[in-house]
């Protein structure tokens, strides 16, 4: 009987290729797939999102009405002081607690603005200044103290494009203005996330955790650019 190799008898790529593999090639090579499968990553994000905003807006009902929600905002805002001035001092335990205390106040002046029906414009653009207050003053604190926490590109990237953020919304808005468009612009999911990141990254760094915080950092540089890239799509709706 011959030893020679008979083709035929060769195994077919099905057979000797693993399905993990082919999933894998398949992905790469179909647009149409990585398409589908980034709709179901937004769509799971947004529903954790809505189930949060659901939450919140049961457990805030019992606050007073002469609460508004741009108090919470200007509280947020006022946080940044302090926030900077015991990081300096080194009293970073009791200015972590300040930062967390803005952060809570960011995740419930939305809500409240929604569930009571006091959402406004300058609002938002409150909103999203005192976002980027509070992380930029937390971040360049920490890095004046300790400027092995975090790379100066990370660091830069963080401050770069909360700032453009910034200026998208406020140019948005005046466009919208102009053109007469009753349309409110807010931060959008990848924004909101980019935010929960945000928090968590720079809380870790207050704990003098670098290698996590870059871990945590670097995603919502993706996710700022993900929120920036959102905005720059947005088409507004055609007056009739």
């Amino acid at each position: 009987m011959s030893d020679a190799f008979d083709k035929s008898q060769k195994p077919c790529y099905n057979e000797i290729v693993s399905p993990n593999l082919k999933n894998l090639f398949n992905f790469i090579y179909n647009p149409e797939g990585k398409m589908r499968i980034l709709a179901k990553i937004e769509k799971c994000l947004e529903r954790i999102i809505n189930a949060k905003e659901n939450f919140l807006r049961n457990i805030l009902k019992p606050l007073p009405l002469w609460l508004n929600p741009n108090q919470l905002t200007l509280i947020r805002i006022l946080c940044v002081l302090p926030v900077i001035f015991l990081i300096l001092n080194e009293k970073r335990a009791i200015a972590l607690v300040f930062f967390i205390f803005g952060v809570f106040m960011d995740l419930i002046d939305g809500p409240l603005a929604r569930t009571r029906k006091k959402e406004t414009d300058i609002g938002k653009i409150l909103d999203s200044l005192a976002d980027k207050l509070l992380v930029a003053g937390a971040l360049m604190a920490l890095l004046y103290k300790s400027p092995f926490l975090l790379s100066p590109l990370l660091f830069w990237s963080i401050l770069v494009f909360e700032s453009f953020l910034v200026i998208l919304l406020i140019i948005g808005k005046a466009m919208l203005t102009q053109s007469g468009i009753k349309k409110r612009l807010g931060a959008n999911l990848w924004g909101k996330w980019k935010t929960f990141l945000h928090s968590i990254g720079i809380s870790l760094l207050f704990l003098e955790q670098p290698f996590w915080a870059k871990i945590i950092l670097w995603p919502s540089v993706i996710l700022a650019i993900a929120s920036i890239i959102g905005y720059l799509a947005f088409k507004a709706p055609e007056q009739s």
